[in-house]
């Protein structure tokens, strides 16, 4: 009984411990000077590598710069692989992801989200000579392109005898669908615009859109106070023309 008495109360300290540490991740911040902050990799105009600078550039790179500075500390961004980017924050490898994350119901039982930083939504790309497709409903039987993971993915698995072909990012798809391996993609809308936009490719966006998502900031469950400065910081930036600059920039609109 006693042997039983000790491991239980030895248990119960760890978990008392481990909380503690959880939450104190805002004040091992504050005290580092710096916050580790996860970006989607190869994800333009949202996060990439710039090619002439080699340096990590896009709207939510630049997005989590702002956050850090509104937290008083440095940022320290990681390139991160989106099939693995929720699994890594819940491991602790990083503080928060800021990566053009749609809040989910899903999403929601393993982290908590910021208030919304931006509105896009879920949009078809087809090459430009495509006459066939210009809704979801066009796509029975067709090969859809998507990110790995994502809530296109989802939808697209939705649509009768559609065939799925997963991506880990939304360039590889785009070249694929340039190259006739498939017949359509679902993407972000400004993912898609932009990179058309940018490297003048054959391609069109279809129709309106097929959903919009409502884009937040996830931290750990166990990060309640990073989460009540994290939601001021994206108040803030609403609030005093940051976001606006930003999404012009970026977004042209």
């Amino acid at each position: 009984m006693r042997k039983k008495w000790i491991l239980v109360m030895a248990l119960a300290l760890v978990l008392v411990g481990a909380s503690f540490s959880w939450a104190e991740t805002l004040d091992t911040v504050k005290k580092n000077g710096y916050i580790t902050i996860a970006v989607a990799a190869g994800s333009p105009p949202f996060s990439f590598v710039d090619a002439q600078t080699t340096k990590d550039t896009g709207f939510d790179v630049e997005y989590a710069k702002e956050v850090a500075n509104h937290l008083g500390v440095k940022p320290k961004i990681l390139m991160v692989e989106w099939a693995g980017i929720l699994p890594g924050l819940l491991a602790g490898k990083y503080d928060m992801i800021i990566g053009s994350m749609a809040i989910t119901e899903s999403r929601q039982k393993q982290a908590n989200f910021s208030k919304s930083y931006y509105v896009s939504g879920a949009q078809l790309i087809v090459k430009k000579d495509n006459t066939e497709i210009t809704s979801l409903d066009d796509c029975k039987n067709k090969k859809i392109g998507v990110t790995v993971g994502t809530t296109y993915e989802e939808k697209a698995l939705q649509v009768p005898g559609v065939k799925v072909v997963t991506y880990k990012t939304e360039v590889d798809q785009l070249m694929d669908l340039v190259n006739g391996n498939i017949d359509a993609i679902i993407t972000d809308k400004y993912i898609g615009a932009y990179t058309i936009k940018e490297s003048n490719l054959p391609l069109k966006l279809a129709g309106g859109l097929i959903y919009e998502e409502i884009l937040g900031i996830p931290v750990r469950k166990q990060d309640p106070k990073l989460l009540e400065e994290l939601n001021k910081a994206v108040e803030t930036i609403t609030n005093d023309g940051t976001f606006d600059r930003l999404a012009t920039k970026w977004f042209g609109i």
